[in-house]
Order: structure tokens, then sequence, then C-alpha cells
């Protein structure tokens, strides 16, 4: 499960955080809502969801890390469950096709040493390190099922 972070030590242009103690979908994608920045269309539904996580073409260029202070709807584990498979197939297309913004970076070169102009942005997740085992778990599970 190379598609989450289990730590807090991450360094991104774009860091945003999902509160503690979220316990609802409605309170979770709101959060996602604020944090992200989506744009008014955003149904606030778990297909909004999976389409805008997959997007974030209105954010400024730079890479993007979405940072939970807990498991949110950790006593839910349907939605959990959802939510989890929705990150984990976003966090998965991003690394293997890229957002569709590719920007100029200064921070970055290429392997000549130069500076590579052209940079498609990261994408990652991170979770406490103490929610990894319950995340395997759950995911696990959703395959099987």
């Amino acid at each position: 499960m190379n598609e989450f972070i289990f730590n807090d030590d991450v360094n991104a242009v774009h860091k945003f955080e999902i509160p503690r103690d979220i316990n609802s979908d409605e309170e979770l994608l709101g959060a996602l809502s604020v944090a992200l920045r989506f744009p008014a269309y955003f149904g606030k539904n778990w297909n909004a969801l999976d389409e805008c996580i997959c997007d974030l073409s209105w954010l400024p260029p730079g890479d993007v890390v979405l940072i939970h202070e807990d498991l949110p709807l950790a006593g839910s584990r349907v939605p959990l469950s959802i939510y989890l498979s929705i990150l984990r197939d976003a966090a998965r297309n991003w690394e293997t096709k890229g957002s569709n913004l590719i920007y100029t970076c200064p921070e970055k070169w290429d392997a000549t040493g130069e500076r590579a102009l052209l940079v498609r942005r990261e994408f990652l997740v991170v979770f406490p390190s103490n929610a990894e085992s319950v995340v395997r778990s759950i995911l696990t599970e959703s395959k099987s099922s």
C-alpha cells in the first residue's frame, strides 16, 4: 500500500489538513471541500469527491498533500471504506497518469542537473501512523468484496 503515507513528515507546496473527530459523511465531504477549495459545483457526495480529487486544476501549481489528523469516519466502516478506496484510486491515478496540470517548477531538477521546466503535480495522502493497520485491513476487505 504505497498510496498512503503513515507519518506527517511530508513537504509540499499545498498542505491541506483534515481535522480530528469527523464522524459523518457530510462533515468529511464539507471539510474536504473547504480544505481543497473544491469548486462551487462540488456535489458533496462520493462520486463528486472522486471526480474532484482527481482534478484539482483550480489550485495553483505545486504538489498537494492531504494530511489527516486522525482517521475520519472511524466508527462507520462502510463510509470509511468508500473514502479510503476513493483516496487510494486517486493516489494511484495521480502516480500513473499525473495530474492534468503541468507547471514550471524552479525547485526541481531533471536527470541532467538542469531545471525541469515542466513538472507534473504530485498528490500525497497522509494518515497518522497509528491508523495504518486499520487502513490496511479495510482496504484489504474492500478488495475481496
